[in-house]
């Protein structure tokens, strides 16, 4: 999703807030189904009155999202025009937290063209959902996009919910997971970046890689995204959040070739608890614009 879609888009093709936010007003379960509803209302939103209203409507005022770098959420799809056509999208996998006050969703989104000439673009999203006293909204999304082939049309209505076998355990500050994407940053001690993150990987891990909308889950797909990446990669961790019961996160920010370097991606990493170890559970990366 969705907020690269808007640089995408403008590429390819050449997220005024309700005051009533009623997603935050309706009690729902504390289940992983409970994602994949606030995730179907999200983006009926979209269809229905554009994506710039369903960000609005939904984004939390603290939000986050990447566009392509991480930007503040509301602002920025204030200050943007709409998008030139439907933006619409469907989770593959969601999970909550023991607790029920965080959770995420990524799947596959579609941007239609209203110009019948127009380009379509289809892409992979994550969302960060996070449930306060006002109710549910959208604290991080970010994605990346490319040319459609075939991820929307092989998409599918049965999503995957709880993908990772998460453990509660105690509340931990969000800089933790910060401090990990640091840990398996550069060349340390003779390890490189790859042999750290593999270390780290949860069993079920995905790892979503722009433009690869289909990801890297296991086997020679996994190994092949994983060698992609730079030996001496470093994180620059930019924020993070953490669910009360200690078993689910996320940590956000931007990447280098290597600790010298500029910056030239960003990412998003979902951590999920095992005993006394954090595991990665999911990364998208999305590159940022060359200068």
């Amino acid at each position: 999703m969705h907020a690269p879609v808007l640089v995408l888009a403008a590429a390819c093709l050449a997220g005024c807030p309700s005051e009533t936010r009623p997603q935050a007003t309706t009690p729902v379960a504390a289940s992983h189904g409970t994602i994949v509803d606030l995730e179907a209302r999200f983006a009926a939103t979209s269809r229905r009155r554009g994506a710039k209203a369903a960000f609005l409507e939904f984004l939390d005022e603290e939000s986050i999202v990447l566009q392509p770098g991480p930007t503040w959420g509301q602002a920025a799809w204030t200050v943007n025009d709409d998008l030139p056509g439907t933006l619409d999208w469907l989770p593959d996998r969601a999970q909550i937290s023991a607790d029920g006050d965080l959770g995420f969703a990524s799947g596959p989104w579609i941007l239609e063209p209203r110009d019948p000439k127009g380009r379509r673009v289809e892409g992979r999203y994550v969302t960060v959902w996070k449930k306060a006293t006002t109710g549910w909204h959208v604290w991080f999304d970010g994605g990346f996009g490319r040319k459609p082939a075939g991820a929307w049309d092989a998409r599918t209505s049965a999503p995957s919910l709880g993908p990772f076998a998460c453990e509660r355990g105690p509340a931990v500050p969000p800089g933790e997971l910060q401090l990990l994407d640091l840990a398996i940053s550069g060349i340390q001690g003779g390890e490189t970046h790859q042999q750290r993150l593999l270390a780290r990987l949860d069993a079920e891990a995905w790892l979503f890689h722009g433009p690869a909308v289909e990801g890297a889950g296991a086997g020679a797909a996994r190994e092949a995204a994983l060698a992609a990446l730079p030996a001496a990669l470093q994180y620059w961790p930019m924020g993070a959040g953490t669910a009360s019961s200690g078993d689910l996160g996320y940590s956000y920010g931007l990447s280098a070739p290597d600790p010298g370097a500029s910056a030239d991606a960003s990412y998003v990493h979902i951590w999920c608890r095992h005993g006394d170890s954090w595991r990665l559970a999911l990364q998208l990366r999305t590159r940022l614009p060359s200068n």
